[in-house]
């Protein structure tokens, strides 16, 4: 078992010396400095909490749904277009997919289970029409 841990822990310290992580925590730190950016997130949470309550409630007031429908539709909106925020999305996308990769290989190491093979993969490119399948 200690060589698994050990190995484990080389994994671990490999993903934080990724590309994918160190640009994912530098996109998250520039985000959380940035004032625009905290409003941001602090306003969809406010605004999702409050749709989220208004849900709850068994007399739902249905005009007051809409209008905080609304507002948290303008904060999504606003957020969709603060570049930082976007940056911020689209490293943790980076990662998420690299460590699901990660895991993938893991699991067919383990199992013999393929994820591609799931989804219709059959590991031959011929006629492939873009599965992500790699060589």
């Amino acid at each position: 078992m200690e060589k698994v841990l050990n190995q484990a822990e080389l994994l671990a310290e490999a993903i934080l010396e990724s590309e994918e992580y160190i640009a994912m925590r530098l996109a998250e730190q520039a985000a959380m400095k940035d004032e625009k950016a905290t409003q941001l997130i602090a306003a969809y949470t406010e605004k999702r909490q409050a749709v989220e309550n208004l849900l709850a409630d068994a007399n739902m007031d249905h005009g007051a749904l809409a209008k905080a429908g609304e507002e948290l539709e303008n904060v999504e909106h606003a957020i969709d277009e603060n570049e930082i925020i976007t940056r911020m999305r689209q490293t943790n996308e980076a990662f998420t997919q690299m460590m699901k990769k990660v895991n993938s290989i893991i699991k067919f190491v383990v199992t013999g289970e393929n994820d591609e093979e799931e989804h219709g993969c059959n590991g031959s490119c011929e006629g492939c029409s873009g599965c992500g399948h790699q060589h």
